[in-house]
């Protein structure tokens, strides 16, 4: 049975070295939310819906979510956690690749290898650097997902005298991408080890119950950001949102999920410019949660604040009257009432509003920016 996926920017980059010949186009993928079992074949679609690829007979392991860890408020049905599929195969080609970045000089199979080649690991040094003499051949470089950076380095490639070959990264280990290099490009591969390129978006998102005090640790969280870091700080509060990006959403299962997901991408186009978005929303499903960090670490780091205020003291806080509503049965979907939260199994840094002070949360939030700058 053909079965499709769709892949992340990542796993198109995965794919698209097995294509090219790597391991013998042996290709293992962890794909979410689909129904396959062994022998399947798994058409594999970009972000765009094109089928690129599929695997056929393939070999699955499921991966069941850990729903039993996550401690539910309010009553109601909340989404379940997609499904994970590991599935191991073949990867052959459907069509090309053809609209990759520079696809006239990405390794592709049947590409003519070449003697030597330099694999360089991050941002490509400037002509004069004395390391182009240490280092025949073709210089190597990694695409990881930035069509500006890639290009960058492309033309610091060409400006020092060399032909570049793209390499699609997988992996941040030097030397699994000199072994890949080595089965693709060259016969004798060199590693030249340069900082990586300045990966610097962020987002954060700060999850909790309406009245928890998420607005008013986001909003002092981008005056703060403003004074002490140089890249542009993007606020998605949850109810702003809902005025223009999600205007038209209500609040049913389906809503939430979409007002969420909107969210999410913006969060990551911001972070795949080297920004940082701070996002506010309830977020109440783990699932929601989840999706989102998976879309942001495609080009950035991902900080999920769980703001831990209790049921009660938001009740008490309630300026506009909306948990009294929702007790009396006049709103008849609200989140920690009539409506289910999932609290986070894992967040990154958890904080009550309720005995931490905002300027203290924000220095909590920063500290944990600062360790993400500092991985």
């Amino acid at each position: 049975m053909d079965v499709p996926a769709t892949l992340s920017a990542a796993q198109l980059r995965q794919v698209e070295l097995a294509l090219a010949g790597l391991d013998e186009g042996q290709l293992r993928l962890e794909l979410t939310g689909i129904d396959v079992t062994d022998g399947d074949t798994v058409v594999l679609h970009d972000e765009e819906g094109t089928d690129v690829a599929e695997i056929a007979e393939i070999t699955v392991e499921h991966v069941d979510p850990p729903r039993d860890e996550i401690t539910q408020l309010g009553s109601g049905q909340a989404p379940p956690l997609p499904t994970i599929a590991v599935v191991t195969g073949t990867a052959t080609a459907r069509r090309p690749l053809g609209h990759r970045d520079r696809a006239d000089l990405r390794v592709v199979r049947g590409s003519a290898r070449t003697p030597h080649a330099v694999l360089v690991t991050g941002t490509v040094p400037g002509p004069d650097d004395e390391g182009w003499q240490q280092h025949p051949g073709d210089a190597i470089v990694l695409d990881r997902g930035d069509s500006a950076a890639l290009a960058r380095a492309v033309t610091a490639v060409e400006a020092a005298g060399r032909r570049a070959v793209i390499l699609p990264h997988t992996t941040d280990s030097d030397d699994e991408n000199a072994r890949i290099a080595t089965q693709l490009v060259a016969d004798d591969v060199s590693v030249w080890q340069t900082p990586a390129p300045a990966s610097s978006g962020r987002v954060v998102l700060l999850t909790g119950l309406s009245g928890s005090g998420k607005s008013t640790i986001s909003k002092l969280l981008v005056q703060r950001l403003a004074e002490t870091d140089p890249r542009t700080t993007t606020l998605l509060d949850g109810d702003e949102v809902r005025q223009i990006l999600s205007k038209g959403l209500g609040f049913s299962l389906h809503d939430r999920m979409l007002n969420v997901q909107r969210i999410g991408w913006v969060g990551a186009l911001v972070a795949r410019h080297g920004g940082i978005a701070v996002c506010a929303p309830i977020a109440p499903f783990e699932a929601m949660r989840v999706e989102m960090r998976r879309r942001v670490e495609e080009f950035g780091r991902f900080l999920l604040v769980h703001v831990s205020t209790p049921l009660e003291v938001c009740e008490e806080r309630d300026r506009k009257g909306l948990y009294a509503k929702a007790r009396a049965g006049e709103i008849p979907a609200f989140t920690g009432i009539s409506d289910p939260y999932e609290i986070p199994p894992r967040p990154d840094l958890t904080i009550d509003a309720s005995v931490v002070s905002p300027d203290d949360a924000v220095d909590r939030i920063l500290a944990a920016l600062s360790e993400l700058d500092a991985r």
